[in-house]
């Protein structure tokens, strides 16, 4: 019976900030020895330990790597017999921004266990999910040279988080202050900054270390719209607490340059739901470097209406004066001329324009009187709102509203005491973005070349592109906000799919009853490809499929599978995958193949060849 044990596993780096074990490996093993059971039944806390025997001896019943989320699926060995099993971790794959452990070696045992199984449909699955403590992450970490920043930004009065400020760390030294590291706040003012040692022991005599303690000594400064909003001395990095701290620091900063609320700070926080924050690539971000959404098990793309969330007032808040903003887009390019569709574009964009392809959005409500009854009405921006250079201004915005008795209608001019805001700023028309590429094969492959493959000439490219947001103030032009989004995948192009069988070329009611075998002709291509698949099937269900016929599927970090093919038709018409229907009855039997890609909300697609046997 399959063994499947699922859950979730995280480190702590104090007690308000754990973090997930993304890229970390997973590995179980069967346990034996004298100790079993005295180790089964022992908190984690009480069994973690450095292994450096790499176990030998012990099976390994399976291994998995846990995901951006902390999340791992691990199938055992068809011989495990549900008794129990040693959990390690191996974090020499762990990614933090640009610090990589590089594979050094490093294994480290959590606990053992005996899981509790509960049967299912398809085998028995067990669920264990565990945060390690800081103690012990923290030497872990340490182990790799890794250092972490976990703060929290807020107001000083009200302890308000303060969301997309940059908060820079640096360490005070004898000859020059180092600079360790950057981050963007989070939509609860939190920030992750990650070093190495490396970043702090050295100055430019590299033959002198003047780090002679064994942390730095931190000192922060803190950036929100392009103006300062906390620049603490160098001084403060002697001051008791943040002299000589360790691997993990945690710390509460809090500015008194700004004041209000969330709402009344401009921010951009979400693309289609993801977060923008941290950068892209960054560690806990939810795009990578290239731009990538979800994950590298999911390296989610984007198309059709795309969302972006956040937030800008009406009204710049030390001002009064109102505010307007606007989004801008640059596309990446490739070192050498042409689009190479075996390559993700690096180049990138050295000017952005301003993002005009708005789709009409609802950014929030406008309240009104009617027959002395409060109602509210949608207001929502569309191109007509964009002004010149495409800012935009939602104070000020006349909106049509009915009343009774109807049809009749008035007009309602949104300000600060009528205005409910929404989270949607802006609603991009990525078609409209992505029109200036025309399709290589704009009419798909006909179904006569069904099986041959798409050359480098007919592929589509990989479209990235740069965003950033601005606003400013409406009166002065002076700009109080901007933020960006370095790498976005774009994608609109359709699936090149064809799928036919060498016997029905020539006549398409042929019958196969004296057939022991059909040749599947089929081409799938995409840029961002999840999966494709074929099967035969009957009104009794499906008789023939993966791995008897034709099947692909996107493997994490592998950028560029694009599907795949059969082979052409040949002059004896036994092209394309062969398929085995000896013993198939006689009956009417569909061909089915099916695809989706990585396009984010994509629910996928299908062609159908029908035979009778």
């Amino acid at each position: 019976m399959p063994y499947l044990l699922k859950g979730s596993l995280f480190g702590r780096l104090c007690d308000e900030c754990p973090e997930p074990l993304s890229g970390v490996q997973i590995v179980l093993y069967r346990s034996h020895g004298d100790d079993v059971v005295a180790a089964a039944v022992s908190p984690e806390k009480d069994t973690f330990r450095t292994i450096t025997d790499g176990r030998q001896g012990q099976t390994v019943l399976g291994s998995g790597t846990i995901d951006v989320a902390g999340r791992f699926s691990v199938n055992l060995l068809d011989d495990y017999d549900g008794g129990p099993i040693d959990i390690d971790i191996l974090p020499g794959s762990l990614t933090r921004a640009a610090h990589r452990m590089n594979g050094e070696e490093g294994q480290f045992g959590i606990t053992t266990m005996v899981p509790r199984w509960r049967e299912g449909a398809h085998g028995s699955v067990a669920a264990w999910e565990y945060t390690l403590p800081s103690r012990f992450w923290c030497k872990i970490l340490s182990h790799f040279g890794i250092w972490t920043i976990c703060g929290r930004l807020t107001t000083c009065e009200g302890h308000v988080p303060i969301v997309g400020a940059t908060v820079k760390a640096f360490d005070v030294d004898w000859l020059q202050d180092d600079p360790l590291g950057s981050a963007v706040t989070d939509g609860t003012g939190r920030f992750l900054i990650t070093y190495a040692t490396a970043d702090f022991r050295r100055t430019p005599f590299s033959f002198i270390n003047i780090e002679w303690v064994g942390g730095p000594d931190i000192y922060f400064s803190a950036d929100l719209g392009g103006s300062s909003i906390l620049e603490e001395p160098p001084s403060a990095g002697r001051a008791p607490g943040r002299q000589n701290i360790g691997p993990c620091f945690c710390v509460e900063l809090c500015s008194d340059k700004v004041i209000g609320t969330p709402e009344t700070q401009p921010h951009w926080m979400t693309l289609e739901g993801f977060s923008i924050h941290p950068a892209a690539g960054g560690f806990g971000a939810q795009f990578s470097a290239e731009g990538y959404a979800g994950g590298p098990a999911n390296a989610i793309v984007f198309g059709n209406n795309v969302v972006l969330g956040g937030n800008c007032p009406l009204r710049n808040g030390g001002v009064g004066n109102p505010l307007e903003y606007r989004f801008l887009v640059g596309e990446y390019s490739w070192t050498t001329p042409g689009d190479d569709p075996l390559t993700i574009p690096t180049v990138a964009p050295t000017t952005l324009r301003p993002l005009t392809e708005l789709v009409g959005t609802r950014v929030g409500f406008v309240s009104y009187f009617d027959a002395g009854i409060t109602k509210w009405a949608d207001v929502i921006i569309g191109p007509g709102d964009l002004g010149v250079d495409g800012w935009i201004r939602v104070e000020g915005k006349s909106v049509t509203v009915p009343i009774d008795p109807a049809p009749a209608t008035a007009v309602v001019t949104v300000n600060t005491g009528n205005f409910l805001r929404m989270f949607d700023l802006f609603t991009i028309n990525t078609p409209a973005v992505t029109a200036g590429h025309p399709l290589r094969l704009p009419g798909g492959l006909p179904k006569t070349e069904a099986g041959r493959a798409i050359v480098a000439g007919e592929q589509e490219p990989i479209r990235r592109y740069q965003l950033a947001f601005e606003v400013r103030d409406a009166t002065t032009k002076a700009f109080v906000f901007a933020d960006g989004l370095s790498a976005v995948i774009f994608d609109n192009t359709p699936v090149v799919a064809a799928l036919d069988l060498e016997e029905l070329r020539l006549n398409a009611c042929n019958p196969l009853a004296n057939q022991n075998s059909v040749h599947i002709l089929h081409t799938v291509d995409h840029p961002h490809l999840r999966s494709f698949s074929i099967s035969i099937r009957n009104n009794t269900g499906t008789v023939h499929s993966p791995p008897n016929t034709p099947s692909g599927t996107f493997a994490p970090g592998n950028f560029f599978f694009r599907g795949g093919s059969s082979g052409p038709h040949n002059v004896t018409n036994t092209g394309g995958t062969a398929v085995d229907i000896s013993a198939d009855q006689p009956c009417a039997y569909l061909v089915t193949l099916r695809w989706i890609t990585r396009r984010w909300n994509d629910l996928g697609q299908s062609l159908d060849v029908l035979y009778c046997k």
